[in-house]
């Protein structure tokens, strides 16, 4: 073994080792950083409830950091639907986190809440319906204790939102409004409902007709027929089910009815699905999104038809309607959902999107900064020249006065950069729609939440995947 200079075995000097070692880490770390895997942390409720960045005004509140994989867009382009980390286009220095919507090289557009697409204005519009995986987790859940219109029978709902009747009767959902609104505080999980229904926030101006009911239903040995249905404006989509007093033969089917005209009314069979049972509890699941009418009994689709070609009116209407003939049944583990519904009252909600460039939008839809409403400002300086910006606010720009040339304006453009002008050589130029976010732009794909894993003051869970 090598000998250091007084003769010690081993010799060396350890701090020059130790200082190696740090350093080859920090390397390391620093590169994994920004190649591989990255933390970031949720500021804003734009992504909401799908990511939380909730501030409870209190110096506390609810803020999601997840790991962003920033390896895969190395290696393949951003796909529709996925959560993206980017960087903010009317200011290249911020980092923001949506959803891509939008493709390169199509058209896309906002239309009665839902997303619509197609290659050139030769083609029709498609709806983009999201893969199941997708609309469940973006299906807000509702509450509807105490919320429904009874007639007929004897209703009674526990406390677990179990809705039962005896005898033949009906109920509606909602009782008191004549629609299923986009209210803010919908999907909201744990006690965080009830603190974010507590603030003013949110109008309530759309009526949702995309909506899904599931449940169990048990019905009496007397009853007839069970009806599951879905209002949505002229139409009602309807489930029968035979009950165990039902004449032998009696078929399932789902029903499509227009209730001004009865040549548009439709019947479709369900193969396989039989008659209730007395005492025997069937899960059904009715789901109406993205122009899509599904029908699921015990885990198995057994019926699915698109509504694109169906006319419709303007929605006066949308709702849930339960009904038993002659006999009355159980609707247990009730649960309703609406759609997401994406607002379109922002200023642009329609693009022609490049070949190198996407949409982007929040999934708290009714209080998000996205590719709806990003304009940039600009001044055209004395020497000719466009300086461009982001939108305004308190900050950009700023009007200094006492200067010995008069009053200078201070203004930071696209890229951070500081430009001092006078005010009044400076020539204001029209605000232009800057709603598109450029490949280069897309720095990394959000997949898993990974704090807090509980938030006990809220009740709610936070440990998930992103989707």
């Amino acid at each position: 073994m090598a000998k250091s200079k007084d003769g010690k075995k081993g010799g060396g000097r350890p701090w020059r080792e130790n200082i190696e070692a740090i350093t080859v880490s920090v390397i390391v770390i620093v590169l994994f950083k920004y190649f591989v895997l990255e933390a970031y942390k949720i500021p804003t409720g734009s992504m909401q409830p799908t990511l939380m960045g909730w501030d409870d005004g209190k110096g506390g509140g609810v803020f999601d950091r997840v790991i962003v994989d920033k390896l895969s867009y190395r290696f393949r382009d951003p796909e529709r639907w996925e959560i993206a980390v980017f960087r903010y286009p009317l200011d290249s220095s911020k980092n923001f986190i949506k959803r891509i919507v939008g493709m390169p090289g199509e058209e896309l557009k906002i239309e009665d809440g839902d997303l619509f697409t197609r290659r050139d204005a030769s083609e029709a519009w498609e709806i983009l319906r999201k893969p199941r995986a997708l609309q469940d987790t973006q299906l807000k859940e509702l509450e509807h204790q105490g919320q429904w219109n009874t007639s007929g029978g004897s209703w009674t709902q526990n406390q677990e939102g179990d809705l039962v009747v005896r005898g033949a009767g009906e109920a509606r959902f909602p009782r008191a409004t004549s629609a299923v609104v986009d209210r803010y505080a919908d999907g909201y999980p744990g006690r965080l409902a009830e603190v974010v229904r507590s603030k003013p926030a949110g109008s309530s101006r759309y009526r949702v007709g995309d909506l899904r009911l599931l449940c169990e239903v048990e019905p009496e040995a007397d009853c007839l027929q069970v009806r599951l249905e879905f209002l949505e404006g002229d139409w009602i989509y309807a489930l029968e089910l035979p009950g165990p007093a039902a004449i032998e033969d009696t078929r399932a089917r789902l029903s499509l009815t227009h209730a001004r005209d009865e040549s548009l009314r439709r019947r479709l069979p369900l193969d396989g699905v039989t008659s209730l049972e007395a005492g025997e509890a069937v899960e059904v699941e009715l789901r109406n999104v993205d122009d899509l009418l599904e029908v699921t009994v015990n885990g198995e689709l057994v019926a699915s038809e698109t509504l694109e070609s169906i006319p419709q009116s303007d929605l006066i209407r949308s709702g849930v309607r339960l009904a038993t003939e002659a006999g009355g049944a159980a609707f247990r583990e009730l649960s309703i959902a609406r759609d997401i519904y994406y607002t379109d009252d922002q200023k642009v909600t329609s693009w022609e999107i490049p070949d190198d460039s996407y949409v982007v939008l929040g999934d708290n839809t009714q209080d998000s900064s996205d590719s709806r409403d990003w304009m940039l400002i600009g001044f055209q300086l004395p020497d000719g020249r466009e300086v461009w910006g982001n939108q305004r606010t308190r900050e950009n720009p700023l009007f200094s006065q006492g200067h010995p040339g008069g009053p200078q304006v201070f203004f930071r453009d696209q890229l951070g950069e500081l430009h001092v002008f006078p005010n009044a050589q400076a020539n204001p130029l029209p605000p232009r729609p800057n709603g598109l976010v450029p490949r280069e732009l897309i720095r990394g794909r959000a997949v898993l939440v990974v704090w807090p894993p509980y938030v006990p003051s809220y009740e709610v869970s936070r440990l998930k995947w992103c989707r």
